[in-house]
């Protein structure tokens, strides 16, 4: 008994409950206490399933709002590692950036939040949340949340990174990739959610392993 309580202590009490898929609750936490101090290489399980919840409830509320069906994204490993590598880049000068052509040449759709000043991570509801508030300013100015929401895009893979210890500058990145990516054609649907909705994915290449995307 006390291994298992010393077990359950050592997650941060970050816990949300979520419909299943046999409507049951489920529950997941957010991140592992090496997760939050930065100390650990990627992410685990958890924060893996509590970045792919969060990015489907998001899309389960907004595309249907907008008139469109409700389409899950899936989780990918090639894309969760690619987010990995650019949040290590990220965290090296600790200043939030796109990465050039040569740098994401899959051209994957790419969001990423920084947060200065320590090595924990952010909670990944406090980060969706961070970009859901900019839906109400419009495109271009919310296009982190309508990479999001992007029916077109089918694939997500999130990671994190901390600064190492001993750094000029102490931050935390946190980064998705997206396959293929969205944020394109707006002016052949009229308006953003429409764009949203209807338009294809934007780059070319799928995933690894992956015929049709």
């Amino acid at each position: 008994m006390k291994t298992v309580l010393l077990a359950i202590s050592l997650l941060v009490a970050s816990v949300a409950m979520v419909a299943g898929g046999d409507n049951k609750l489920a529950l997941y936490y957010d991140y592992t206490e090496d997760e939050r101090s930065g100390s650990q290489r990627g992410i685990s399980n958890q924060r893996k399933t509590t970045w792919r919840i969060q990015h489907n409830n998001m899309r389960k509320k907004y595309q249907v709002e907008y008139g469109g069906r409700y389409r899950a994204l899936r989780w990918n490993a090639q894309l969760e590692e690619e987010a990995h590598a650019w949040a290590e880049e990220i965290v090296k000068t600790c200043v939030n950036k796109a990465p050039g052509s040569g740098e994401n040449p899959n051209q994957w759709g790419v969001n990423a939040a920084v947060r200065g000043g320590t090595r924990s991570f952010q909670p990944v509801q406090n980060i969706m949340k961070l970009w859901e508030n900019k839906l109400e300013k419009g495109y271009p100015l919310n296009q982190v949340m309508t990479q999001v929401l992007w029916r077109g895009t089918k694939f997500v893979g999130c990671s994190d990174a901390a600064s190492p210890i001993g750094s000029e500058k102490t931050c935390t990145a946190s980064v998705c990739y997206y396959g293929k990516a969205g944020n394109c054609l707006f002016k052949k649907y009229g308006n953003w959610t429409e764009a949203v909705i209807n338009a294809p994915g934007c780059s070319a290449n799928c995933p690894e392993g992956i015929e049709k995307c």
